[in-house]
């Protein structure tokens, strides 16, 4: 009997410990509101945000340290922002949609002249922002170079431009304030009028030349693909398309879909690069110092992922005809068990492992070093540059076996949801797929540590990123051990979003 006993209790017991407690709805409110209202009221300038602050607000940070007077539009304003629309549709607390107000005006005042946005904003104005770049030049940013050169115009890199239109269309299309479909309506100007007669377009525009380093031309007119610049731009002209019925999207968005075919390689190279140079052969081109010239193998899974969507979208089969050749050049660059071992890399299963860059022509390898004065690209793996890396993990398998589904379904199958041929109303899913970012998996400790947190604090905090760390000529003061973080701010509350979601479902 004894021994029953004790069985059924740590039957009970071992249950009790797999049983997850429910936070109640109204702690985790209360939480969200408390972090949201020290983000807003005591970190934003004017509704826009770095990205990390000194506890003291003596010292604050973009990707590199800022100037009190700057917000940073990648990875910050437009991610607020969407972060407060979220919360609010969840809740319906108007004091988020009021936060995500004061975000899209902070855009609107900051939009460039041609419709488009650049990484960061000043609201003490340009000669505020030239003598910010002329500070990083001479600190000299060695990983973030995209930053060394005051250029006066937008980028679609890092998804800066891409970000702040499909923001502003998302609060278009939430209040049906025409305040802010204008600056949607500049924006759309923008991507037409920067876009290539063959499809594509350059990282930034009004186009600029003048930044040559050495014996490379400046990059950033070269077609982009890298950061997803491509991809962003397709997503917008079908946003803009799909959502707001404006058929002037529809050319150039077909353009930029055939574009993916007339930049992939020839075999046995038969992928793309992060950078396409605008000569005869649309040659693969250089970027930054330790991105050199080469094939990409996250360039060509990207373009793999792509047409494998127009074919979805069309039902035309020549955006599947060169997949194979695609992925017979990845198969030609992965490593073998033995280079992995020597590289100290390892996959998880379905992944292969490439290298970020081969040589055109060849396939060999090229490896990134530096030192304190230059960056090097040569074939040697030793010694290798810790910021950016050399290899790349492809998730090969799903490509394929993706590839072999699209293969096996009729036309009608493939194109059901399609936004042009489908019989199905995808509007409200290719919104939600477009605006609402990446979600954060949320469980009951995740949430009860966060909890903590804001019982003891006001904000989430943060650690600096490797590169903030630069010192473009700011201050020689210690770096904090802590920062106020809008990053651990934006995942605390996809956390806690996605955890209100569960309950109430």
């Amino acid at each position: 009997m004894k021994m029953i006993c004790m069985a059924v209790m740590l039957f009970i017991t071992l249950l009790s410990a797999g049983a997850q407690k429910n936070i109640p709805a109204s702690d985790i409110k209360t939480a969200m509101m408390k972090a949201t209202r020290f983000m807003v009221e005591k970190v934003s300038n004017r509704g826009g945000y770095l990205w990390n602050y000194s506890p003291d607000f003596s010292r604050c940070w973009g990707e590199l340290e800022a100037k009190p007077s700057m917000i940073w539009i990648e990875a910050g304003t437009p991610a607020m922002g969407n972060v407060f629309l979220n919360a609010y549709q969840l809740t319906g607390e108007s004091y988020y949609l009021k936060a995500a107000q004061a975000a899209a005006d902070a855009l609107i005042w900051g939009q460039h002249p041609s419709g488009g946005w650049p990484y960061m904003l000043d609201f003490s104005g340009e000669i505020s922002l030239k003598q910010w770049y002329s500070k990083v030049q001479k600190g000299y940013i060695h990983c973030a170079q995209e930053h060394a050169h005051y250029y006066g115009n937008c980028t679609y890199d890092d998804a800066a431009t891409y970000d702040s239109g499909m923001f502003l269309l998302r609060m278009y299309l939430l209040t049906l304030d025409p305040k802010y479909k204008y600056p949607v309506e500049r924006c759309l100007d923008f991507v037409l009028e920067s876009q290539y007669p063959i499809g594509g377009w350059p990282q930034r525009y009004p186009l600029r030349y003048e930044y040559v380093k050495g014996d490379k031309e400046d990059y950033t007119s070269f077609i982009t693909i890298n950061d997803g610049v491509h991809t962003n731009n397709i997503n917008f002209l079908l946003a803009c398309y799909t959502l707001l019925g404006e058929t002037r999207a529809l050319e150039p968005l077909q353009r930029a879909m055939t574009c993916v075919l007339a930049l992939q390689g020839g075999k046995p190279q038969a992928g793309w690069a992060m950078q396409h140079k605008l000569d005869l052969n649309y040659s693969p081109g250089h970027a930054r110092d330790f991105e050199p010239a080469g094939y990409a193998a996250t360039a060509t899974a990207e373009m793999c992922r792509n047409l494998m969507r127009f074919y979805r979208w069309t039902g035309d089969t020549k955006y599947l005809a060169r997949i194979p050749d695609a992925f017979e050049f990845l198969e030609s660059i992965r490593y073998s068990d033995v280079q992995m071992k020597q590289l100290g890399k390892s996959v998880k299963p379905g992944q292969i492992l490439c290298p970020t860059f081969v040589e055109v022509g060849t396939n060999r390898p090229l490896y990134l070093h530096n030192d304190p004065d230059h960056y090097w690209v040569d074939y040697d793996y030793h010694g290798l540059i810790t910021h950016y890396s050399s290899t790349r993990a492809i998730d090969l398998q799903s490509l394929k076996d993706e590839y072999q589904h699209l293969l096996s379904l009729s036309k009608e199958e493939a194109t059901k949801d399609s936004p042009f041929i489908g019989q199905t109303d995808i509007s409200g899913t290719l919104l939600s797929h477009l605006m609402r970012g990446k979600v954060q998996q949320a469980d009951t400790q995740k949430v009860d540590s966060l909890l903590t947190i804001l019982k003891k604090k006001d904000y989430l905090p943060g650690r600096l990123p490797s590169v903030s760390k630069e010192n473009p000529g700011f201050s020689d003061a210690p770096l904090p051990s802590e920062v106020i973080s809008i990053k651990e701010y934006m995942n605390g509350m996809s956390t806690f979003i996605q955890y209100l979601t569960k309950l109430c479902v």
